[in-house]
């Protein structure tokens, strides 16, 4: 069956020829040293006017190369065959001029990383000016108000003053936007999205995803949506097309497929994400990893990851068949019930009972940063940066204590002044009953061994040039002059705990997938059998799977050698996950503190609710949920809001909110929370209760 008729069997009605995006048969390769490698293996699928269909798979799948391929964007030597039509316009083998002249016009795509977008020396607005002069031969100044136009019809407050920005001037949802609005400004017939929101606050996330259905529905525009993330796929696709090691292994309508999918694959993709499991239990994980490209499998390219494999799966290549309305690439799939998402209440999490009654490790009193911004021939300072402002938090021995917020919350500088990263402007952090703003040197250089890092991004913390071995063992060799087969002994002893083994002491990070990076990056940070570790971000740049098997292996860390985690996210869902207590932070201040499942269960602060809402459901019949969806973006800490900090964006704010900042209120479930609406005579009188109780009442 070719990949167009297999998408005809998954939709059972869309005529090719009326499709918005014909792909049949497409197979890519690529040009190494090596010889050619096949990345994307007879892949087709349609997309019909105005339809959103989800790319879905784990980093390696081929994803991003079947987009590319559709946007005629792979590097030069790539030999692509098989039929890409747009509106029955056939785009392989069009000439570069024909193409570039379609790509911003009929034809548009949207990147992961909004920056590699945007060129930094213009302004947004001279940008989104120049495709429209291009694609429109229309005059500076029709194109300039167009530009304006764009802009405020994605959302970004102040249109006319943001289109004379430079990237760097904008918020990472700011820059989205403006990158859409120049995607979208000649309306084109196909938008390809890359992973748009993947490096996104959840809260700005759903305002990009809401955005696109607006979008979609104003344009008539039909989406190719590629991403790893099953629960944005819920949130947005009417249908989607799951890869695999460069194959299509399954495609289908959204909601069957979540209710009942058809491929070991795609169970496994749903059963990994962190909000399918309860707190304190294993995340589901897919064992092994994507096959590299070129690596030849006789028969099921997933049989060697997969719990229902058979010998017949392993011989002869499996062709795509049709099942009930979809199309599945499994001999298997009759008779075998896989399992959908799981609705209804969360199973019970795992107590931790020793944990609430353990003693504070880290204690962290007033503690405050501002940051002086100079100007000015002389550099004197013009304003202060109130990154963090007067804060307390204690985290308890051997827990997890997770630090939620949007960025530019404050949440990497508090992890930076509890290591003593950077000193702060005032307040008091004491680790285990020692003053670690008092020490000098010699005892900081001491303690440091008992507090490691794990930063978001292990190619910023792991040296390019250097091998895992070295990696790993530069602790060692500074802090305990280890050497000789003791060294090596150690190091291997230190990658077998992170599920590494010999083979990979040779390898620089770039040989390594995004999880194995990782892991050597956690690796590092044992070395020294470390009491508290701070973890920076270090999931939101891996794939479902991937992030499922850091979380167990943290846990399994923590539980076996006795460490404590705070753990920093903008992402509540695996904060949930692995955290047994849950803190708060808007812009500089902790707004609300307590267990991890009153505070995600029982919500008392509208920022902590909209954290929540903003976390996509993966269950495509939640899509009619009540949310809230933030408007704007976080204040700057430059100028920030009086009274209530959050009142800027609330949607319960009261006129004290404006004028006086909230005490601490404790609320029966034993959160602390600082809002308005438990405590002031003028408020709805919570005095407790979740903030969704007032929504309901509303």
């Amino acid at each position: 069956m070719t990949g167009v008729e297999a998408s005809t069997a998954a939709t059972a009605t869309l005529d090719s020829s009326a499709a918005t995006l014909a792909v049949d048969g497409l197979s890519v390769e690529l040009a190494t040293r090596e010889g050619a490698l096949s990345v994307v293996n007879d892949v087709g699928f349609t997309i019909a006017p105005g339809e959103t269909v989800g790319l879905v798979g784990e980093s390696g799948c081929g994803k991003t190369m079947t987009s590319l391929a559709v946007m005629g964007l792979l590097p030069p030597g790539a030999r692509v065959t098989g039929s890409v039509r747009l509106a029955g316009r056939e785009l392989l083998g069009l000439a570069p001029e024909a193409m570039r002249e379609l790509r911003g016009d009929e034809l548009s795509m949207v990147f992961q990383e909004p920056l590699t977008s945007l060129n930094p020396t213009f302004t947004v607005g001279y940008q989104i000016a120049d495709v429209v002069r291009t694609h429109r031969r229309v005059n500076a100044r029709t194109a300039r108000a167009r530009a304006i136009e764009l802009l405020d019809r994605v959302g970004i407050p102040g249109a006319a003053a943001r289109a004379r920005s430079y990237p760097h001037e904008l918020s990472g949802g700011m820059r989205q936007r403006a990158v859409l609005a120049m995607a979208l400004a000649c309306e084109p017939r196909l938008l390809v999205a890359d992973e748009p929101t993947t490096a996104l606050d959840v809260t700005v996330q759903a305002q990009i995803l809401e955005l696109l259905r607006s979008l979609r529905a104003e344009l008539g525009m039909s989406v190719l949506f590629v991403t790893h993330d099953l629960g944005v796929v819920a949130e947005i696709c009417d249908r989607v097309v799951v890869m695999y090691a460069g194959e299509i292994v399954e495609h289908a309508a959204v909601q069957p497929l979540f209710d009942r999918p058809r491929h070991p694959y795609t169970e496994a993709l749903l059963r990994a994400m962190p909000q399918a499991a309860a707190r304190g239990s294993a995340l589901a994980v897919i064992p092994g990893n994507v096959p590299s490209a070129g690596e030849v499998l006789p028969g099921c390219r997933f049989s060697p990851r997969c719990g229902y494999a058979r010998d017949e799966c392993r011989h002869a290549p499996i062709a795509l068949r049709a099942i009930d309305g979809t199309t599945t690439r499994c001999i298997r799939a009759k008779e075998v019930q896989l399992s959908g998402v799981t609705r209804g209440a969360r199973a019970d999490s795992v107590a931790t009972p020793l944990r609430a009654q353990a003693r504070a490790l880290v204690e962290v009193r007033e503690l405050a940063k501002r940051f002086p911004v100079r100007g000015g021939v002389l550099g004197r300072v013009r304003a202060q940066v109130r990154a963090v402002d007067g804060i307390d938090l204690d985290v308890r021995a051997g827990e997890t204590l997770g630090l939620v917020g949007e960025s530019g919350s404050g949440k990497t500088t508090t992890g930076r002044l509890v290591l003593r990263l950077i000193t702060p402007t005032r307040g008091t952090v004491h680790f285990d009953g020692v003053d670690v703003l008092a020490l000098d040197r010699r005892r900081l250089r001491r303690l440091r061994r008992r507090l490691q890092v794990i930063f978001q991004d292990p190619y910023s913390s792991l040296d390019p040039r250097v091998t895992v071995a070295r990696a790993v063992s530069e602790p060692l060799v500074a802090h305990d002059h280890l050497k000789g087969t003791a060294l090596e002994a150690r190091v291997v002893d230190l990658l077998s705990s992170v599920g590494l083994d010999r083979s990979v002491l040779a390898r620089q990070p770039h040989e390594l997938s995004g999880g194995q990076r990782q892991r050597v990056a956690i690796a590092r940070a044992l070395a020294l059998d470390p009491t508290l570790l701070v973890c920076d971000e270090p999931l939101s740049s891996l794939d479902v799977s991937t992030k499922a098997q850091v979380i167990n292996l943290l846990t399994d860390l923590q539980s076996r050698l006795g460490l404590t985690y705070l753990f920093i996210s903008h992402d509540l869902a695996v904060v949930r996950a692995i955290s047994d207590r849950i803190a708060v932070m808007y812009l500089g201040q902790i707004v609300e503190l307590g267990d991890a499942d009153a505070v995600c269960d029982t919500p008392a602060h509208p920022y902590t609710e909209a954290l929540l809402s903003a976390i996509p459901v993966a269950d495509p019949s939640a899509r009619g949920r009540r949310r809230v969806v933030l408007r704007g973006d976080i204040a700057t800490p430059l100028a920030v809001p009086s009274g209530c900090r959050f009142h800027t964006r609330c949607p319960y704010a009261l006129d004290v909110c404006r004028t006086e900042e909230p005490p601490p209120f404790t609320t029966p479930a034993g959160t602390t929370v600082h809002c308005h609406l438990h405590t002031h005579p003028t408020g709805p009188h919570l005095a407790g209760r979740p903030v969704t109780d007032l929504a309901t009442e509303r």
